[in-house]
């Protein structure tokens, strides 16, 4: 019989051992399950307002097995579970309710772990991460799921439904977008969790990537006494003065597009310069924020367009991507710049940086048709940044965020910044209480700034001391790697993460990452990721897929990336 069983909702197994059969047990957890649906979940148990929570559903789900998704991925074992669904309801009526998903398994460990969004969200996650099978970002392909290791998951779709962003017309639905959403549902997951196993979790943890990397680093700073440790991956920490980045880069693209044989040329150019300084010709530029390739190095003679050559508006649009750009209007927390993207290596097409998330396929049209603000073809972030211009901070759908200066619209851009970016150095409140928080940084992601990451984290080095510092926050640098978790960019994090909260095992400086075949579940590659400000440096000798032949070096520049002098 199983070791942990579901109480009150569902029928104490332990007292059926050794005279039920395993059918009556099935049976048994399946009318437990369903009888979860009429649970009553009280305002009170949720720290923030809310117009009340509806459970919809509760559905019994068996055990599965290992099975191959379209396209071509392995999906993992998954455990018998109860799948409960339901809502909560705004104040404002006006404003769209919270959907939510907890996965309740049987053999339950005692944990939790709330998984965040992606993108402008919307979509119900019905396991960690955006994947219904339950893994998440960084996680390896061929780890078990959570799920399956006996955690209580759940998520939500952060208070709108859908790709429409009228939504953000509505303070409370932007509110909870921002971040209020996380926390009701949380405190509605530990009711549920209660109700099924008569007792609250030991621990609960929050696990986020890019979007849901920004809401894991915020639910440390704005509630630290409701977790107990958070991963954030490759996290859009400020996210409002990068979508007005994303916007201005935009507008140079207008004039300066970058097609595939520019981008080509950026790449080349890039890795002939910087790709042996970690040691190794493998692609991979290591030495992250300091390679130092001039732009200027590719003008066309005479700044018109040609052959092998970029012209003077492309090299503006470049520049406009990896330099440190401010504005007259302060962030929050301090802030008052953008560190630009810095220069990764991979910005051609090979792992789909540039043509995806940063330039795209297609050149900016211009104007601007009105309505949402996607264009098909531009880049992922471009877009992000004239949608976020548009609806986030004029809202008028037919602005053209071409014409977008930013101090007209300063109080704006300020509230919006107080409630979104998670750049907040203060996280003593959540170190005091035992908290851990994991950043996984790619160094080659062309989505998210490493230089914005980075300097985040020096703030808190700045605020806490660094001793204090390494007793809350870590953060990590990948070798490469993409935003969305392509190349050598896996690692267990949840691991480390337990081992730091539960047993104090603080982690080390070098950990291995591994690019692991979604498809095989054969480890192509292993190398290491490091604390920052380390990089991952080949040895010299030995085989370049083995992690065991890297250290982590000391970089010449570990403060930021710094355009180079004109």
């Amino acid at each position: 019989m199983r070791t942990m069983q579901y109480l009150n909702g569902f029928v104490a197994l332990a007292a059926l051992a050794g005279f039920a059969t395993q059918a009556n047990a099935q049976i048994d957890e399946r009318q437990g399950c369903e009888a979860l649906a009429v649970t009553a979940i009280v305002a009170d148990s949720v720290r923030l307002p809310t117009g009340g929570v509806t459970l919809t559903s509760a559905v019994y789900v068996p055990a599965a097995e290992r099975t191959t998704a379209a396209n071509g991925e392995a999906v993992l074992e998954l455990p018998v579970h109860c799948r409960v669904q339901g809502e909560i309801a705004p104040v404002d009526v006006q404003a769209p309710s919270i959907l939510f998903n907890v996965n309740l398994p049987v053999d339950w460990n005692g944990k939790a772990l709330q998984s965040g969004g992606g993108g402008l969200g919307g979509s119900l996650n019905t396991g960690p991460g955006l994947k219904a099978s339950g893994r998440f970002d960084p996680q390896p392909y061929d780890d078990s799921y959570p799920l399956t290791n006996g955690y209580v998951t759940f998520g939500g779709d952060e208070g709108h439904q859908g790709g429409d962003v009228g939504f953000m017309s509505n303070d409370e639905a932007l509110r909870n977008w921002a971040g209020d959403s996380l926390i009701k549902i949380r405190d509605v997951a530990v009711e549920l969790i209660e109700a099924a196993y008569g007792r609250g979790p030991d621990f609960v943890y929050f696990s986020g990537e890019s979007a849901g990397g920004r809401e894991a680093v915020m639910v440390t700073q704005r509630f630290p006494d409701a977790y107990d440790g958070a991963i954030a991956v490759t996290p859009v920490l400020g996210w409002t003065y990068i979508h007005i980045a994303d916007n201005r880069m935009r507008s140079k693209l207008i004039d300066g597009w970058l097609d595939e044989d520019a981008i080509t040329l950026i790449a080349d150019a890039t890795r002939e310069l910087c790709d042996a300084d970690d040691g190794l010709l493998d692609g991979i530029v290591g030495r992250y924020m300091e390679c130092r390739m001039d732009s200027q190095s590719l003008r066309c003679p005479d700044g018109g367009a040609g052959q092998g050559c970029l012209a003077d508006e492309q090299i503006a649009a470049l520049d406009s991507i990896r330099d440190p750009w401010s504005i007259s209007v302060p962030f929050a927390h301090g802030v008052n710049r953008f560190p630009g993207f810095g220069v990764t290596g991979d910005e051609d097409n090979r792992n789909n940086q540039y043509s995806f998330y940063t330039v795209g396929t297609s050149p900016p049209v211009n104007p601007l048709p009105p309505g949402r603000g996607f264009q098909p073809g531009l880049g992922a972030i471009i877009n992000f940044g004239a949608v976020w211009v548009r609806h986030g901070i004029v809202q008028d759908e037919s602005f053209d965020p071409h014409r977008f200066h930013p101090p007209a619209y300063a109080d704006r851009i300020q509230y919006l910044s107080g409630l979104f970016d998670a750049t907040d150095p203060d996280l003593s409140a959540f170190r005091e209480r035992g908290g851990k928080l994991i950043i996984v940084q790619q160094s080659a992601d062309n989505a998210v700034s490493t230089p914005m990451v980075a300097e985040f984290y020096r703030s808190v080095v700045a605020e806490l001391g660094q001793p204090a510092a390494d007793d809350v926050i870590r953060l990590y640098v990948g070798p490469g790697g993409t935003h969305n978790g392509t190349g050598v960019a896996q690692v267990d994090a949840l691991g480390l993460l337990e081992s730091w909260v539960e047993d104090g095992d603080a982690p080390p400086a070098a950990i291995p990452v591994h690019d692991v075949d979604p498809v095989t579940l054969e480890v192509r590659r292993s190398m290491l990721a490091c604390t920052y400000p380390l990089y991952t440096r080949y040895d010299g000798t030995g085989d370049i897929n083995d992690s065991s032949n890297y250290t982590c070096a000391e970089r010449h520049d570990p403060l930021a990336y710094r355009s180079p002098a004109r």
